[in-house]
């Protein structure tokens, strides 16, 4: 999934329960998370560490994120609309 930059102004800042989700799980500064943030800038990505991201947002958000579609999210943004698509 990709989002252009109309959704990104809609998407707007980062929900506070992702960031502390992303922050714990990936291991990195709640302050360096941004909606432009590169998740894979921000701590290497593996398989084991998006299946425990997917884990996590699952337990936080009651919601089941289509592997495929984690891996496609390359920014905060985009992860955000994922998991809003995913709540619908």
């Amino acid at each position: 999934m990709r989002v252009n930059q109309t959704d990104q102004a809609a998407v707007g800042s980062i929900d506070k329960r992702l960031g502390a989700v992303v922050s714990e799980v990936l291991g990195v500064p709640r302050d360096a998370l941004h909606a432009a943030a590169r998740l894979d800038e921000l701590a290497p990505l593996d398989s084991l560490s998006l299946a425990e991201l997917a884990a996590a947002l699952d337990r936080e958000f009651d919601v089941q994120v289509p592997g495929e579609e984690l891996h496609t999210a390359l920014s905060l943004a985009e992860l955000q609309a994922v998991v809003e698509a995913a709540r619908r």
